[in-house]
């Protein structure tokens, strides 16, 4: 380091200004100087002398390359929209088998309609052959039915009512005498309000009635007069003027029918003329209503034998996937319901309305 430092001050001796004749020699004594002692990278200094001893000169910046950016490539060709297909629709159900009643209900018609059209030999004896398998079925149906029902009594309306003529008269005479009974048993616990008017032709017809009730059960009768006026043909002179009576039950023509229950209840039983047997019965089902006799003491008087009667109360435990698949059990089920009510003689009111 020291040689180099000696180096450079013998050159700056030797150096033109100094001497200027010998600038030739000098420059050459430098350079040799230069080329023997100059540290790596002092070159730079003596090609720059003139610049002077502590001049500093920055490095020139290199220019930043340019990015040339590469050409965005095109963006690739858009694949067609393909329109989805619709779904296929689903396979039509499969229609009734040939001739079962709902292909019969759907296409006998259409024969019908056909043969009217055009009434060949063919399209109208198609018509007469289709609707004679119709006829068939329900001619075995019928037959079936009667095979059925004869063995089943809950099926058998026979077992109801009879049907033959010396057997209904038989029941008739019978429900005759227990009616008559469980009036007469009635008649200490019930009187029967009747509403009239004077001037009321009906009012006077059905007076002649309710004397005949009276007459046959003992049922006393409570005429009261709307009007104040009595009957034109004299019965019931003994009436009462309405103070109330037919305004807080509703009443207003005559003639009215209403069941006086003690202590304090009142059942209407008919408006206009009833006829004695038809206000017998209306007696009997108010008095059940009102709780003075049972289902079993009024079933007694009716001209027909109750073996029970099936409500909406009776589908308890079934369902219609039962009645589908097991129907025997469904028919079972029937049987009990129906025996329990046979048996035990009691149907709930409520279910008979």
């Amino acid at each position: 380091m020291r040689r180099a430092l000696l180096a450079v001050a013998v050159a700056a001796v030797l150096s033109p200004a100094a001497f200027p004749g010998n600038a030739s020699a000098a420059d050459n004594a430098a350079d040799g100087v230069k080329d023997s002692f100059a540290a790596p990278g002092s070159e730079s200094f003596y090609r720059g002398k003139a610049e002077g001893w502590f001049w500093y000169k920055d490095p020139p910046e290199e220019e930043p390359e340019l990015e040339v950016k590469a050409p965005t490539p095109p963006p690739p060709p858009r694949a067609p929209i393909q329109k989805a297909e619709p779904p296929a629709p689903p396979p039509a159900p499969p229609g009734p088998e040939l001739f079962s009643v709902a292909w019969i209900r759907d296409n006998l018609p259409k024969y019908r309609d056909r043969a009217i059209d055009n009434p060949t030999d063919a399209n109208v004896q198609a018509y007469y052959y289709l609707q004679r398998v119709m006829m068939d079925k329900s001619s075995k149906f019928s037959e079936r039915s009667s095979q059925v029902i004869m063995r089943d009594p809950f099926l058998d309306e026979d077992s109801r009512r009879p049907v033959a003529t010396y057997a209904a008269n038989a029941l008739n005479r019978e429900v005759s005498n227990n009616r008559d009974k469980v009036l007469k048993g009635l008649a200490n616990k019930v009187g029967l309000f009747f509403f009239f008017k004077g001037n009321c032709v009906l009012c006077a017809e059905q007076a002649a009635v309710l004397q005949s009730l009276t007459a046959a059960t003992g049922i006393r009768i409570i005429p009261v007069s709307l009007d104040g006026a009595p009957l034109d043909n004299g019965l019931f002179a003994n009436y009462r003027t309405d103070d109330g009576q037919a305004k807080k039950l509703e009443v207003y023509q005559a003639p009215a029918l209403a069941l006086a229950i003690p202590p304090g209840r009142t059942e209407i039983v008919g408006y206009g003329a009833i006829t004695l047997d038809v206000l017998f019965n209306r007696v009997l089902i108010a008095a059940r209503e009102a709780s003075l006799i049972d289902q079993k003491t009024f079933a007694s008087t009716q001209p027909f034998f109750d073996n029970g009667l099936l409500t909406l109360q009776d589908n308890d435990g079934l369902s219609q996937d039962q009645i589908d698949q097991d129907p025997a059990a469904f028919v079972e089920s029937m049987r009990r319901k129906l025996a329990r009510k046979t048996i035990d003689g009691e149907v709930p009111h409520e279910a008979q309305q």
